[in-house]
Formats: C-alpha cells, structure tokens, sequence
C-alpha cells in the first residue's frame, strides 16, 4: 500500500444552537434549512442521531489561500508529444477544438513531459463525457492538483449549491458546464479558468467560499441506548488515559439529559479539528494535512507531523496497524485503494454505524467532518477503481 499525495466547535445542546452558529454569510446572511434528524443503527456503540450542516470556510482563509495563478495547464507526466496527441484523438473531441488543442507550438515540451495551456473557450467545448476521460488521465499525476482533488458541489444543482453569494451569471454558467457528474455530486477541476472570469477580488473570494460549503454530519449519543459501563467499552477503545465511564454514569443521573455530543468521546486531537479549517500552523512541516495525516494521526493526542508526507504515512501505518476485517471499530483506518497500482488515494477513520471521521483533500479549504462512508465512496469512485482495506492500531 502506498499513500498518494484550531479551536473546539461549541458543543451544541441544541438544534437551534446549531443553526445560529452554521450560517452561510455571502453578501449577507443566509440562513441555511436543517436536515432531519435520523437514527443509527443499534450496536455496540450505543444509539447515535445526526444531521447534516454545512459549515463555510472564513474569508480571512480564503484570501490567503487563493491560488498564485490563474492560468490552466494539463501536464501529461512523462508522455511523448505523438502519445499526447494519440489521447486527445481518443477523446471524441468536436473536430475545430482537436485541432486547436493539437496546436504543438503553444506546447510546453520537456524531458518531464508535455504541458498545454488552454483558453477558456477551449475548456468549455469540451464534452461531458470527453472531459471525464481527459480529467480521469489527468488526476494521475500531482502537477495537476486541480483534478487529482477536484471541488466538490454536493448535489446536482450547482445554482441551489451557489446560494447566497454573489457570483456572476457567466461564472455559474461556465461552473455548470464545466462540471462532471459523480453518484451523488458533481466535480470541479477548472478553478484557475473560473476564478480569470471573475470581475473583482471580492467575487474570486465568494467563488472560492463557495466552494469551501461542505456538508457535515451533527452527532449525538443517546443515552438511553445502553448502560455507562457498555458504551464505555466501545468508546474507551485505543484512546489512553480516558475513561468515559465516569462521564457517561454522570450524565445518565439526570433525567433532563437525554443525549450528549458525540465530540465529548472522541479523542483529544479529533476534538480539536473537529468542524474546523486547517490553520496557518498546520503548515510548519512543508505539507498540508491531508486525509492520511487525519485518519493516521486519530488516536494520537499531538499530531505528528511527518504523517503529511506520503512515503512516511506509509511506513508508519506498516509499522503501527495491523490489518482487519468487518465489523469495524473506533478508530479503524479505511483505505481506498487503486485496484490497479495499489496507491491509496484516500483514507478516513471509523466511527461508528459506517459513520467516519474524514478530511477530502490536502486543500486548506477542505475541513475536518463526520460523514457516511458510502458518500465518501460516491466521491472517489468516479476516478478509480475501488477497493476497501482497513487497518488497527496495535495494542
């Protein structure tokens, strides 16, 4: 297996509480509907209820974040100029734009492989079902981060998602048609393109907040469904120096106390980046972190660093976990795997009831959420050929 590439949330008592605080601030403030409350399956783990928010990233973060440029480029890492022009043949391309995109005298061609800048108006002709391919190809290679970790639009309407930020008509059009289809969402690897339309900085950064929406799951343990001493058992395991028994026991004498957030059981690292963006200090070892650095670093109560750079993820997980098979438990690291190279292009850490701990993608504006594993899946299945395997920390 080789791996590719702040401040505690309030605890919210109250579903209201969690309105006031997840609200989307665009031109102004837009209040945002909640989901409705569902149930977990009954296990070991107790009972959990949930809902799904959507936190923004601040604006403070997305300006810093901005990229340092605006222009498109494909790297096609280590291919020859005929192979390059081989695959753009492939792709069913409208006649006029394989042509221009053939154009060899606007390629950059060097002994690391072939790069070409194109127009904006040459992205936008391309096909759905050409673009797929071309960006299928293209998120292999890391010189392409914009289609190796593509933005993610959850849903199918890029207008509902868009909601309450000023965007203009000819950047939403170009997101619509730019935009491929996953299961459940849609994906966006034209960040540079989008943001050279844009008519100011002010609307460069409501793009970019808007693309920062994440939807996030809200959880709750039900007191009710088992005994101190028997969720202690699931929820105690692998976290040192933790005893939840007192707590939970404490808790169950108050009638009034019905539920506690479930942030309250995780441990201590999990807690502090729960529902948070990475921070100007998460930068200190020269990687941002990433979906292996999170699930890797999640029973450890200060992070370690060198889990952001992938060949040292890798040993450490060799070295620390041990593989494992259904049903998982707290803290299990899932990885998803290339059936054909074997990379593992994403990893998160369980929870509970297919619950999961995850960060998708490397970028500052991909926070640290609770979501189903299944709609983790829906978001990477459309680039890879999928397999599951998952890890446990030993002793």
């Amino acid at each position: 297996m080789r791996a590719s590439d702040g401040a505690r949330m309030p605890n919210f008592e109250a579903e209201q509480d969690v309105a006031d605080h997840l609200t989307t601030k665009g031109s102004k403030e837009t209040s945002i509907k909640l989901s409705p409350i569902q149930l977990s399956k009954a296990g070991p783990w107790g009972q959990i209820e949930y809902f799904q928010a959507l936190l923004d990233a601040p604006a403070d973060l997305v300006k810093e974040s901005q990229p340092k440029s605006i222009r498109t480029r494909w790297f096609f890492g280590k291919m020859e100029p005929d192979a390059v022009s081989e695959l753009l043949g492939s792709l069913e391309l409208p006649q006029e734009l394989e042509k221009e995109l053939n154009n060899r005298d606007s390629w950059l061609s060097e002994k690391e492989g072939v790069t070409i800048f194109p127009k904006t108006s040459q992205i936008l002709a391309i096909p759905e079902k050409a673009r797929l391919q071309l960006y299928r190809m293209l998120s292999k290679w890391p010189e392409n981060p914009y289609h190796a970790e593509p933005e993610i639009v959850y849903g199918k309407s890029v207008r509902k998602w868009f909601e309450g930020f000023e965007i203009s008509e000819e950047a939403l059009n170009f997101i619509e048609k730019t935009s491929y289809a996953t299961l459940s969402s849609r994906l966006f690897a034209d960040s540079p393109a989008v943001l050279s339309i844009a008519r100011s900085e002010k609307e460069r950064v409501q793009i970019l907040r808007a693309f920062s929406r994440t939807p996030t799951l809200v959880a709750k343990l039900r007191l009710q469904s088992g005994s101190a001493e028997d969720l202690s058992m699931y929820w105690n395991k692998g976290i040192r120096f933790k005893d939840t028994s007192t707590f939970l026991g404490s808790m169950k004498r108050y009638d009034q106390v019905h539920k506690i957030d479930l942030v309250h059981l995780l441990p201590a690292g999990v807690r502090k980046i729960l529902y948070t963006f990475p921070s100007p200090s998460h930068t200190r070892s020269g990687y941002l972190p990433d979906c292996h650095w999170s699930s890797l670093n999640f029973f450890n109560p200060e992070p370690l660093e060198r889990l952001s750079d992938p060949p040292q993820a890798t040993a450490y997980t060799l070295e620390n976990f041990t593989p494992v098979s259904p049903p998982y438990e707290l803290g299990d690291v899932l990885f998803f795997t290339d059936t054909q190279t074997g990379d593992a292009y994403h990893s998160c850490a369980y929870i509970a009831d297919d619950i999961v701990f995850t960060k998708n993608g490397r970028s500052p504006l991909q926070p640290w959420i609770l979501m189903k594993l299944d709609q983790v899946r829906d978001l990477y299945d459309l680039h890879f050929r999928t397999n599951t395997t998952a890890y446990r920390r030993k002793n």
